[in-house]
């Protein structure tokens, strides 16, 4: 299997994070960051170590470093919609107020919200690109359109858990139930069965996120082809974001 879009992107931000350490004042400023950070427990850390929130980049490297910031979460969104798979798998709440279909309900609840945050920032980063290389070729409006179409059902649950109420399923019902008869010690066959409805609903939302986080996979191979091909700041051939600066500075 040959490298795809993604591999490729991540090659060409490398490259462009490494020219940027060569950027005037970057370093310095990210060690102060990463100081402020560890002596973040400090009542009184020295004023003169208190870094900026925010770098001041020059305007053409600051709207190319905001491409990049903006793809990365990109990738971000869809790590964290995988690891949905495992938390259904896992229930570390036994002795604990947190059921079984509470647990599987609140799981789903944070996997819907991840179809939402990968299309806000989609938003942000196409306009991100926009700043950077203005062009004609870029249909976002119908991107995200056909991104709407694919996970309609996922969005639309997310709308409701958002605006009206919580997420409602007849597995989880199931659960709930079985649950109720095995604490009312209605017998021995209510556990089993209970346990049974869990093992099964965890298992199809497991593999429902693995599906899912496979076709946003596939979005995100064409966002990654799209950003190459119309941000020439990450071609090899072009000069990074230390010329950038040199060429401000001259």
């Amino acid at each position: 299997m040959g490298e795809t879009q993604r591999d490729l992107l991540r090659a060409a931000i490398r490259a462009w994070m490494l020219d940027l350490d060569h950027y005037p004042g970057w370093r310095e400023w990210r060690r102060k960051r990463i100081s402020s950070v560890l002596d973040f427990e400090d009542p009184a850390p020295p004023l003169s170590e208190k870094p900026e929130r925010e770098f001041k980049f020059s305007d053409e490297v600051g709207k190319q470093h905001l491409v990049i910031m903006h793809y990365l979460e990109l990738e971000v969104s869809i790590d964290s919609l995988k690891e949905c798979e495992f938390y259904f798998r896992r229930y570390p709440f036994r002795g604990l107020p947190v059921t079984r279909q509470r647990h599987i309900a609140n799981v789903c609840e944070m996997y819907f919200g991840r179809f939402y945050e990968f299309r806000e920032r989609l938003k942000k980063h196409f306009g991100a690109m926009k700043a950077v290389a203005p062009t004609d070729n870029l249909d976002v409006g119908g991107f995200l359109k056909t991104f709407d179409k694919v996970f309609d059902s996922e969005l639309r649950e997310r709308h409701q858990v958002h605006h009206h109420r919580r997420f409602e399923d007849i597995g989880l019902d199931l659960i709930l139930l079985t649950e109720s008869a095995a604490v009312a010690r209605l017998g021995e066959g209510w556990r089993k069965r209970h346990l049974a409805a869990y093992r099964k609903v965890a298992s199809e939302w497991a593999q429902r996120v693995r599906r899912r986080g496979n076709k946003l996979d596939e979005f995100l191979e064409v966002v990654a082809a799209v950003t190459l091909s119309n941000c020439s700041f990450l071609s090899p051939t072009e000069a990074g974001p230390r010329s950038a600066a040199k060429g401000r500075a001259a």
